[in-house]
Formats: C-alpha cells, structure tokens, sequence
C-alpha cells in the first residue's frame, strides 16, 4: 500500500508527543508504579504509564482483562487499548507482539523498563462487533466533565504477578474530587496517589472525577461516600443520602452495627442522553459500586436507586467475606466460575428486601409482592429444574441466558434457609447469622474451596440444611416453597382469578424522555375500547393530573390503591386529526373491573398457630 510522504512526518510527530513523559528516571522496584494523567486528554483517549516491577524473564506477557468479578460478560478491555510499546532504561523500544485482544507479548523482557499506551473511552465506543460495554463496569472520559475510571479497563498486569503492590498516581484538574474507596496519599491539589496490595483490589477499587458533588453518611463505623455526577443537577449527593440514609442504618443495624468495611462509596453516574449498551444499573464492588442511569426526576430515582443501593451494598457480606477460590484468585483472561451465585447474588438480593421490612421501610404485604413475583419470574422466564450450582458454575457460556435467575430464585433459596433455619432454632439464628458465622471461619484473605462450601455449613448449622442445599441448589428438585412459607403462616396459590382495576391494557412507550404514547392496542380489554384509545395516542393527562413518563408509575398505584367500580376515567391524549394537525382528545369511560389470572399470590393466613406466628415473628423482627 502506498502511503503519502507527507503522512510520515506527522505520525513520528504523533508518537513523539505521546512517549515524551515525565516518568523517566523513577527508580523500578517489585511494585507496579501506574502514572495518568487527566489533563491531557486527546480524542477520548487518555495516556497511562507504567513503571513496570524488575522482570527476569527474557519474554512476558501484559494482560489486560477479558472479564471482571460480577459482570459475568466477557467484555475484552483490551480492544481498547491502542499504541501500547515497551521501552528499556535508556528509552528504547522493545519488540511488542499482539498476541489477542487482550495481550501483549514483550520480548527482551529483562530489559523492560515502561510500558506507555492509550485508553479508549467505552461509553461511547465500540468495536466491530458493535459490542457495548455495560457502563459501570466501563471507562468514561469526558475531558473537563468527568471521568469514570473503572481500572480493570485501564491498567492491566503480568501473570503469577497480580499479588504485587499496585502505586497509582492520577494528575487531575484542581476542581475535580476523586471519588473512590481508596485512601488519597498525596496531599496534592491535582495529584491523587493510591497504593493496593494486589491487582485484585485495584479492580474492586473504580474512581470518578467530577466537580464534587457528594455527602457521607455515617453507619456504625462506616463511613459510606455518596457522589453524583448529574449534568443538568436534577440529582444531588444530598438528595440522595437522605432517600437511602434510613436503609443504611437499617442494614447496618441488620448487620450487628459493626460493618466489614471502614469506607464505601457509591458513585452515581447520571446521563442526559441514551446509553451506549441500551442498558442501565449498577456493578457491585466489596466497597463500593458503580452506577449508570438516566436523569430521571428526582423524587422517581430516589425510591428507585434505594432498592437497588440495598442490594449493592449487602455485597460487603458476600463476596467481600465468604468467597470461594476462584473469586479469590480470579483468572481475569480464563475466569472459573464458581458453583454459588446463589450466595453472592440470591442471599444477598434477599437481604437487601428483607432488611427493609425488618425496619419498617416496607411493609410485609409489600415483601409478600416481592416474593410473589420472583416466584413468578423464576417458573416462567428459567428452568426451574436447572441445578442451580451447575448453572452457576457454567453461567458464562451453556447457561448464560439463566444468569438472571439468580437475582429470582436464588433470592428464594435465601428465602427458604432463612426460614427454616429460623424454625429450626426456635426463632434464634436465620441466614444473616449463618453468613456471618461463615464470614467469620473464612473472611477477606481466606477463601472456601467450591466443591465443599455445602460440608462446611454442615459443620455449623442443622443437617436438613445441608440436605436442603444437596437437593435444591445442587440437586434439580424445586423449591419446596409451600412447606416453607407454611412454617410462618403464608398462603401460597399458585393459580387465582381476581378482578382488577385498569386504564384500558394498552401498551405505552416513553417519547421525547418525557411522554408516554400509546405504542399498541392489541391486548386492550373493553375499557380500553370504551376509551377509544388509538396506536400514537401520547398522554398529557390523566383525571386532570399531567402525567409523564417519570409520574406514570407512581400515579398509576395511587390510583388503583382508591379506584371503585363506576369511577369516571377521564384521559386526554394528543392525536392528529383527518387534516395531520395534532390536537387534545378527551377520552371518557366508566372504570369497571376486568377478571385477570395472578400468578403465585402470598397472603398471611388468618389464626395462625402458636408456632407458625413465633417463626413468622422471628422472621421478620428486627434484630
């Protein structure tokens, strides 16, 4: 291929000005001494440099991952690293071979001084595959806005090498906070300094920089971090530390008051725009997590990030203190999984709505209608008869599309320990004190060996809880969820007809971020036909109440919690008429009840017996 001479100049020029770096001259050691700096920022990439430990061997091999703890998605971040070179003491390079995606092959390696390369931005770049990183686990960089630095994404590692001690420094603006779980070391105004004991912990330990905006709140002996970063400011730290404050107190309450963690911080991403993944959520750190959503309204994201928050934040129990070894020394380019997603995702989803009924946040009716639908979403979305241990174990590939069960069911075998072992011990120990009874055998640096998890909790509880694990979580039997709930007194059906209330059953979509539009009127029942509705229909009202896509929800439950039969129905909708001009359009109908299946429905059985209530008390009592 022919190249134009004068290209050549300009890319020499390029690559000057890129290997040019203040690094030279620091002195190696058996540490990994990373260098970023945020000020210089060239087309959504930033430069990283490493002063690489003292390598005997004469080749090595740099690894970026290929996958992260708990996003169970093979992301290869090292499609978007570009110019990576080896340079020597005296500044030369040292031949570099791409051996895949995720690694480079250095020759000459006992020479190996530095490693210089640049990192692309995920948020808004993918590759020819058109594959999206899910932004929290991803790397943002919007040069004097913000920066999202999840580190798997930018730093990497030499294999049998990732227990050294990882030095990090980052230069940043003066008016950015780096918001993050690890401690700053440096008393710099543009200059952070974070040391780690393994790669591990750098991986669990994502920053982002922004103009700060964030509150502490303090549980136990925790200090928990909360920063936002919201482009048009429709949420503040503020506003959200007094929407999640109770339920932290709550959980740490839950907890014994004495938490496992010193620091954690909650980093909340908030986008004015569609995200690049067509998704949003959270990914869970041991002291942090990491979130992405939309710029909802504020009193909407407030209820909204609670639930999720309490999940998030359990994650301090497992996998922090009871992991297994492949979590422990996790293989970032040829990951094993481990058999017990229903400990590290199913108890602690369970937790995290238990807790909020415990302490009054919600109502037991409310968690009856959480348990409800998890019953329901397990039945009808997974194979109910999929050992859950061997599902998990082999979650990246066969059983990847039954990964969410785990969030479903395994919240339900969390469900039925803590159940039973409630009834077990007359009402003393449930599940929150076998978890910590476990953390306390293994803990932060002491991993369980996979295959044994279910001997060692034979040692400690009951044995129908370990006949219970061999049946139900390794075994392929179902979850004996009748028995169960009958030990506290509720009722399950798993088929019943019941008149509903509804607004005529079409299906709407938001427009405009704002409005809702009558996306289909296949499924409409009659109150949809008396109404009149038309596919396009957008709503402005509802019994003269504004109603957008943010409000729809909430007004919705308050409307079905006081709906009667014979109630006037009032909405108005915006639709073109014969000429195209678009126009208000009163639709006016009288509310009747429509007869509809509820799936798997929870209630508490009147004159429960003396046992059942005891169990029942001791099951949703605070601690």
């Amino acid at each position: 291929m022919k190249i134009k001479k004068t290209a050549v100049p300009f890319f020499f020029l390029y690559l000057i000005s890129w290997t040019l770096f203040a690094t030279d001259g620091i002195k190696q050691t058996d540490s990994y001494q990373f260098f970023i700096d945020l000020t210089n920022v060239q087309k959504d990439k930033i430069r990283v440099e490493l002063i690489t430990p003292e390598v005997k061997n004469n080749d090595i091999t740099y690894n970026i991952p290929k996958i992260v703890p708990g996003t169970y998605s093979e992301d290869d971040y090292g499609r978007f690293i570009e110019n990576l070179v080896a340079l020597d003491r005296d500044g030369q390079s040292l031949p570099v071979v791409q051996v895949n995606v995720n690694s480079w092959k250095i020759a000459k390696a006992n020479k190996l001084y530095k490693i210089t390369y640049l990192v692309n931005d995920t948020f808004d770049a993918v590759d020819k595959r058109n594959k999206a990183v899910f932004e929290p686990a991803g790397v943002n960089i919007e040069q004097d806005t913000n920066f999202v630095l999840n580190n798997h994404g930018l730093m990497g590692y030499f294999p049998n090498m990732e227990k050294r001690k990882y030095e990090v420094t980052i230069t940043h603006p003066t008016a950015f906070y780096g918001s993050t779980p690890l401690i700053d070391q440096d008393d710099s105004q543009s200059t952070d300094r974070f040391v780690t004991e393994s790669y591990n912990h750098l991986v669990d330990s994502p920053i982002m920089y922004c103009v700060p905006d964030t509150a502490v709140v303090r549980v136990g002996n925790t200090d928990v971090l909360i920063s936002v970063y919201s482009p048009t400011k429709k949420v503040s730290a503020h506003f959200l530390a007094q929407h999640v404050g109770p339920l932290l107190q709550a959980q740490g309450q839950y907890l014994g008051g004495n938490l496992p963690v010193n620091k954690y911080a909650f980093l909340v991403y908030l986008s004015d725009k569609p995200s690049l993944s067509g998704s949003e959520g959270a990914l869970e750190h041991s002291y942090s997590s990491v979130y992405y959503f939309q710029e909802y309204e504020p009193e909407a994201f407030g209820a909204y990030f609670r639930d999720i928050a309490a999940h998030e934040f359990f994650h301090i129990l497992t996998p922090l203190s009871i992991h297994s070894e492949q979590i422990h020394n996790f293989d970032f380019n040829r990951p094993q999984m481990s058999q017990h997603l229903w400990l590290y995702e199913g108890t602690t989803e369970y937790h995290a709505h238990l807790v909020q009924t415990r302490y009054d946040l919600t109502t037991p009716e409310q968690l009856l209608n959480v348990l409800s639908t998890k019953i329901t979403s397990s039945r009808q979305q997974y194979n109910d008869r999929l050992s859950f241990t061997q599902m998990s174990a082999n979650v990246l590939k066969k059983y990847a599309p039954q990964y969410g069960n785990v969030y479903q069911k395994g919240a339900l075998i969390g469900l039925c320990l803590d159940i039973k072992l409630r009834q077990l011990s007359g009402g003393k120990a449930g599940l929150i004190d076998l978890v910590q009874d476990l953390s306390k055998q293994f803990g932060v640096q002491k991993p369980f060996t996979d295959d044994q998890l279910f001997d060692e909790i034979g040692k400690i509880a009951p044995t129908e809880i370990k006949a219970f694990l061999n049946e139900h979580v390794a075994g392929s039997q179902p979850l004996p969820l009748h028995e169960v709930f009958n030990l506290v007194g509720v009722k399950l059906e798993e088929e019943k007809a019941v008149n509903v209330f509804t607004m005529g059953n079409v299906l709407l979509q938001e427009i405009d971020n704002e409005r809702l539009e009558v996306a289909s009127t296949n499924q409409m029942n009659t109150v949809g036909q008396q109404l009149g509705y038309q596919k396009g229909d957008v709503i402005l009202s509802i019994n003269g109440a504004s109603v957008t896509s943010s409000t729809y929800g909430d007004f919705r439950k308050e409307w079905m919690q006081t709906v009667k039969e014979g109630d006037e129905l009032a909405i108005v909708v915006s639709r073109k008429n014969g000429q195209g001009v678009v126009q208000p359009v009163t639709l006016k109908t009288r509310v009747m009840p429509s007869v509809a299946k509820k799936y798997n429905q929870l209630s508490f059985i009147e004159n429960p017996s003396p046992e059942q209530l005891a169990t029942r008390k001791a099951w949703l009592r605070k601690s």
